[in-house]
């Protein structure tokens, strides 16, 4: 007796069995004949290609491969250049920020006498002065001459600088006042190997007028700070200095400035393989941090365009015009790449020299890498070819057989059983949840189909009942969290009254419904007013709760405290209470501030926030960190250090949380600080506070465009105007 199968093809009897199997095993056919055909006979003439020609495509790979890693390594370079140029123009005017604040301390101690006590410092001239203090020294021109009382009543009044040259001092080789009288206030930085003032030695302390140096007639002719060239200072270091002249009450009084050092402009590596040097305007060499080996080419104070090294002097014509560029160099048989650019906001340009195997390192391993790789390429299609064979007979072996079991059995059990499916699935589409099909029990699959059937029907309708018991809850929530946004807002402090002494603004947009930022701003007494500004550490509801503790518990601990001279025991109080029972693990980022309106002094704690700006005239600045600027929150007992600083009239400040300079574009850049200071240097000085944070808002929703706010944005602007 012959199966199933031989009896339908011996009959030919047209059923659904029949017609199916034969459409099967012809879908099946084609199929292999038409997909797997050409496939395996492509991976076979592929294999062949890259065997005959393995070697000609890997080298082709291979120079392609070199050829664009040393596009990217020069990319690099340029880039490298940029950045360090960036640095150096960054650092300079810093520099020369810190000369004009000293002369603006100078100018106003010596215009108005009268509000200064006078001062006693060590004098070099008569005793052996230790470095790391403030001292003074004659010229012989003025011990000849002699020292009136009025002059000394000035000397003794110009002393009261030497608490900021002391500041200054840890940042500089040296810093000095040079009078045109012929006496010098001057501050040595610390070392170990010699620890006295550089004019407390001979021969300068009988010998010594700094008025006959270059850069003190040099920076008579200015009038602002500006650098003038570099020489070998008294103690035989390469110093660049940086000077501007002071004013009495009768015109020019003298020359302030400090003595920089190389790495007062860029970081030195340990590791030696990076070498640097800056060019003046002219193409000399104003200073220089190389190996010893390029010493004798770069002669301090030389033109490098007259270079007897043809390459380098080419280069240093393009740096003096402010190009952006690299060029090879050969010193002693090896070959460096020379990359510079253009320092900003000087007249300067900065140069960097690499070695060229680290240059070329990227591209060589690169070679290296698609080279194997193309080796790997091979064997993987000669796999792939025998692999491939074996899976096409195998395939048709099994579509035969799925062919003609599938076609019985779908035949005998499906026909009847999927048009009552059918027609349920309709009832079922018109919502007729509750519509069943008819189960046999103890029946085949079509049965426990049918059983699958009404279950899905039932899981329909409890469905149903869940979406909207969902909906219900979605709406209650969105309800409380609008509610939760709505208590946030009214927790931050309404406007101020109007004062003479200051404008005040401040704005938060929290990321979600409800943020973890806050600011803070309450008079302590009648003439201190106290500026908070603060970031938790988490999003949502929880930072959201922690922020309304930490503000209340910060406004306490500062009220209790009275005056601003208790501000960093406030400010630790209330890290302690914070602390205390802080299960979740949260912190929070704080700056408060006390300013006296009567005269504009201004004293801070920074506990790991953002270092807010100061904005005086066109001058753009962050307050300095204090040493001690933990989070609060943590762990109790941790102290804090306050800082202290004077706000002139006009002066302005901007305080901030990192979801401005952290927002991003749907490109994933952020806004950047950079962006933030050049968009705050180009605002009127007559800008309100509002105006200000509002323009400072648009910038940022301009650079993020379509892209979600990803974090809580908080500003704080503060213009001080003081009293009278």
């Amino acid at each position: 007796m012959t199966d199933w199968w031989e009896k339908d093809v011996l009959t030919m009897r047209p059923g659904i069995r029949k017609r199916l199997f034969l459409l099967m095993l012809l879908g099946c056919t084609l199929g292999i004949l038409f997909l797997g055909m050409p496939m395996l006979y492509g991976i076979y003439e592929m294999q062949s290609l890259v065997s005959g020609k393995d070697e000609i495509i890997s080298r082709a790979v291979s120079y392609y491969t070199t050829d664009f890693a040393k596009e990217q390594a020069q990319e690099q370079i340029e880039g490298e250049a940029e950045i360090r140029a960036g640095i150096m123009g960054y650092e300079a005017g810093m520099v020369q920020a810190d000369v004009q604040y000293i002369c603006d301390e100078l100018n106003s101690i010596l215009q108005a006498p009268g509000k200064y006590s006078p001062k006693t410092i060590p004098n070099a001239l008569y005793e052996v002065v230790p470095r790391g203090t403030v001292y003074v020294h004659f010229s012989p021109e003025l011990v000849q001459k002699g020292v009136s009382p009025e002059l000394e009543q000035e000397i003794r009044r110009v002393a009261n600088i030497a608490t900021t040259m002391t500041k200054l001092g840890e940042y500089y080789q040296c810093v000095f006042v040079v009078s045109k009288h012929g006496y010098i206030i001057r501050f040595d930085a610390k070392k170990e190997a010699d620890a006295i003032s550089q004019l407390s030695k001979e021969p300068w302390r009988h010998t010594y007028d700094a008025r006959k140096g270059n850069w003190y007639s040099s920076g008579l002719k200015h009038s602002s700070p500006a650098y003038t060239e570099s020489y070998l200072g008294t103690d035989g270091e390469l110093v660049l200095p940086c000077v501007t002249p002071y004013y009495d009450a009768n015109g020019i009084a003298g020359v302030v400035g400090v003595d920089c050092k190389p790495d007062n402009f860029l970081p030195v590596e340990e590791e030696g393989n990076i070498n640097f040097f800056a060019l003046g305007s002219n193409g000399e060499v104003l200073l220089k941090e190389l190996e010893e080996k390029f010493t004798a080419d770069f002669p301090l104070g030389q033109d490098l365009q007259k270079s007897n090294i043809t390459s380098l002097s080419f280069a240093a014509r393009r740096m003096v015009k402010g190009n952006i560029g690299y060029r090879k160099l050969n010193f002693e048989g090896e070959e460096y790449y020379l990359s510079y650019a253009p320092v900003p906001r000087q007249t300067w340009s900065v140069g960097t020299l690499m070695e060229k195997a680290r240059v070329t390192k990227a591209a060589k391993d690169a070679q290296g890498r698609m080279m194997g790789k193309m080796d790997e390429l091979n064997a993987s299609l000669q796999r792939m070819v025998a692999l491939f064979a074996g899976l096409l007979i195998i395939s048709v072996m099994l579509a035969v057989a799925l062919v003609s079991y599938g076609s019985a059995r779908a035949s005998e059990f499906f026909c009847r059983p999927l048009r009552k499916l059918m027609e349920a699935a309709k009832e079922i589409a018109k919502g007729n949840f509750s519509h069943k099909l008819e189960v046999i029990p103890e029946g085949d699959e079509i049965n426990h189909l049918a059983a699958c059937f009404n279950g899905m029907t039932d899981e329909l309708e409890r469905y149903e009942d869940e979406i909207a018991r969902i909906s219900f809850e979605t709406s209650r929530i969105e309800a409380e969290l609008a509610a939760a946004a709505q208590i946030q807002i009214s927790l931050l402090p309404a406007p101020l009254p109007q004062n003479e002494a200051f404008q005040l603004a401040a704005a938060m947009y929290p990321a979600k419904e409800v943020g973890g930022d806050f600011y803070d701003f309450f008079y302590v007494d009648q003439n201190h007013l106290a500026v908070i500004i603060a970031d938790v550490s988490d999003k949502g509801v929880s930072a959201a709760l922690f922020m309304a503790v930490a503000k209340t518990v910060l406004k306490n601990s500062i009220l209790s405290g009275k005056t601003e001279s208790s501000l960093a025991e406030a400010v630790a109080l209330a890290n302690d209470q914070l602390s205390a029972e802080n299960e979740e693990g949260l912190f929070v980022t704080v700056f408060a501030g006390i300013l006296e309106l009567n005269t504009g002094d201004f004293t801070y704690v920074n506990g790991g926030h953002n270092p807010p700006l100061l904005l005086e005239g066109d001058m753009l600045s962050y307050l300095p960190l204090t040493k001690k600027s933990p989070v609060l929150g943590m762990m109790e007992g941790i102290p804090f250090e306050e800082k202290k600083m004077c706000l002139g009239k006009g002066s302005r400040l901007f305080l901030y949380t990192d979801g401005v300079t952290e927002a991003m574009n749907v490109s994933g850049q952020m806004f950047t600080k950079e962006r933030l200071e050049k968009k705050l240097s180009l605002l009127s000085a007559k800008a309100e506070p509002g105006e200000v944070i509002e323009d400072v808002l648009l910038e940022v929703q301009r650079h993020a465009g379509a892209a979600e706010q990803s974090d809580d944005i908080t500003m704080v602007a503060l213009n001080y105007a003081g009293r009278g």
